[in-house]
């Protein structure tokens, strides 16, 4: 029987045995090959780290089904309408971690020939950072300031590094995070508190500073200081997700330097750019070697292990990168 992992309560996680939804004419169904943990989010959900009337708490509630957003698959079944896929292809959805879905035909992509399976899980967070890439108009000329390496920030990374941005700066507390970083096209990395960092941010780009600031932290406290990293007439670019807005304030940076603050959301479809055109640029520069992830991986689980695996994200979270269930040990 299909399993999935699940948010019982506050804090807890299980594996339990679900039911799989009738397929119509247009769904597909598939068995999950891998699925990568979106740490963030998903210990934002696990532990509640959100405040009543947020939209945290408007979407999401215990007990939490729906524990996920990015895995590799093997389709098994398609409906009488579906004839873009077919039994045995290796597909990239957007789905929570279970052994099993059934979706639409359209809410999947076909992973390429040549794409390590692990890595294409990746997909997911791309997309989510490309949001920030085309908002802040990635291009040569751009010199950007990233706040926080985590999953998402790191695909941040190789957006701007694919893009060819002028010069290329990421900021965290965690020495390995800034390793991964500097793999992913970094040309320079800050270790530590930003606020000790002043000096070096305000001498980017020949002293005119960072024209794009990217906070991917999810952290309310990092609002302020990317408005002062922005060079003048600058872009802040909120990419992390918080569950505290109300903690975030603007500063007199705002208006004395003439900033634009642009929100982004994995929901947000702009100027065309849907989801499965963005899984395709997302293959297209891995295939090309311009857009690499080897090393990204720093954990496997298997999905009864997943207690153990929240733990890992939530108390080591500088050595933790990416957090990968690996459903083919199971036996379905």
């Amino acid at each position: 029987m299909p399993e999935r992992i699940v948010f019982p309560k506050k804090g807890q996680t299980r594996l339990e045995a679900f039911e799989l939804p009738d397929m119509g004419a247009n769904d597909v169904r598939v068995r999950t090959i891998y699925s990568v943990m979106s740490i963030g989010t998903e210990t934002t959900i696990l532990h509640q780290k959100y405040d009543p009337g947020t939209h945290f708490a408007q979407w999401f509630s215990f007990p939490q089904l729906k524990t996920g957003v990015q895995a590799i698959a093997t389709v098994e079944q398609t409906g009488a309408a579906v004839d873009e896929f077919s039994r045995g292809d290796i597909v990239f959805m957007r789905m929570a971690h279970g052994s099993h879905q059934v979706l639409a035909a359209e809410n999947l992509s076909l992973v390429p020939p040549g794409i390590d399976k692990k890595n294409a899980c990746w997909c997911g967070l791309a997309k989510t950072a490309f949001r920030a890439a085309w908002a802040a108009e990635f291009r040569y000329g751009t010199s950007v300031l990233i706040i926080g390496a985590g999953p998402v920030g790191q695909m941040a990374i190789r957006w701007a590094s694919a893009a060819g941005v002028k010069s290329l700066t990421v900021a965290d507390l965690s020495e390995k995070r800034l390793e991964h970083a500097t793999r992913g096209g970094a040309r320079a990395t800050l270790a530590g508190d930003i606020k000790d960092h002043k000096d070096t941010i305000a001498a980017i780009d020949d002293g005119r500073g960072p024209s794009v600031v990217i906070d991917t932290t999810g952290n309310p406290a990092a609002f302020a200081h990317a408005l002062g990293a922005a060079a003048k007439f600058g872009t802040v670019i909120l990419l992390g997700d918080t569950g505290y807005p109300d903690r975030q304030h603007l500063t007199s940076d705002l208006m004395l330097k003439g900033l634009t603050i642009q929100a982004t959301h994995d929901s947000h479809d702009r100027d065309g750019w849907t989801q499965r055109r963005i899984d395709k640029e997302f293959f297209d520069l891995v295939a090309a070697n311009r857009f690499g992830l080897d090393g990204l991986i720093t954990h496997e689980f298997t999905p009864e292990e997943c207690e153990k695996a929240y733990e890992i994200a939530e108390q080591q979270r500088g050595d933790a990168m990416g957090i990968l269930y690996d459903w083919t040990q199971r036996d379905y």
